[in-house]
């Protein structure tokens, strides 16, 4: 008979939230570091640079067609191999590292494909308008092509991001004690007792961390419209 203990239900997120603050960490770093790579990738893409273009649309077309979880396995196993013929020790590295590696592999091309057809869509007459007024390529980007190509990467990043949060929820499975490794541990010392009040603990705190993206994505969107106004 299933049964639902409201008391140790309401008892748990105290006893999740210790997790919370190294789960967010670990979601933000993520965040910005596969923009930070994606954004380098689409530059090389819209730059058609020989060999490194062709090998990030292999990259993609890989990524599009793998689940996280295997690209996790496939950087916790290979990596320290890699690394050690390059006669470097991963001895030591913590276990956060393999979870940044990945998920920066799994989803800078993804990211990439959204900021490049971004990119694209400004009219090819305001990078001609900017280089005419003498502009440098960094100026150009950051005060003309980025305020209109924002908007429309905005969805499509929002969506990644979400994306990214939610994939994190796996690396407990190399032993990261995040969110959902301590929820195994609650677990486990309730002696396997509690499973459904937890996990549906759990599922509550993940709905929550989406919507606070998606209401900060909003909140940045709305001050860009602002700011493009006020331009």
């Amino acid at each position: 008979m299933l049964t639902f203990n409201t008391s140790f239900f309401w008892g748990l997120f105290p006893r999740l939230a210790t997790a919370l603050p190294f789960t967010m960490e670990v979601i933000i770093a993520s965040i910005l570091l596969c923009l930070l790579l994606g954004s380098l990738v689409a530059v090389i893409r819209i730059a058609r640079i020989p060999v490194l273009h062709q090998l990030c649309e292999i990259w993609l077309s890989y990524n599009r067609s793998m689940p996280f979880i295997l690209d996790l396995y496939l950087v916790y196993f290979v990596l320290p191999a890699i690394v050690r013929m390059l006669h470097i020790s991963p001895d030591g590295w913590p276990l956060t590292t393999y979870v940044l590696v990945a998920l920066a592999f799994h989803y800078t091309p993804v990211i990439s494909e959204i900021i490049r057809p971004a990119y694209l869509s400004v009219d090819k007459g305001q990078h001609e308008a900017a280089i005419v007024f003498g502009l440098s390529p960094w100026h150009r980007v950051v005060h003309i092509i980025a305020p209109q190509a924002l908007p429309v990467a905005l969805p499509g990043l929002v969506s990644e991001a979400i994306n990214i949060l939610k994939d994190t929820s796996v690396m407990f499975f190399i032993g990261v004690v995040d969110l959902m490794g301590r929820a195994g541990l609650i677990i486990n010392a309730n002696y396997g007792q509690g499973k459904l009040e937890t996990y549906c603990a759990v599922a509550l705190i993940y709905w929550f961390l989406v919507i606070l993206v998606e209401v900060s994505f909003h909140i940045f969107q709305r001050l860009n419209g602002q700011n493009m106004r006020r331009a």
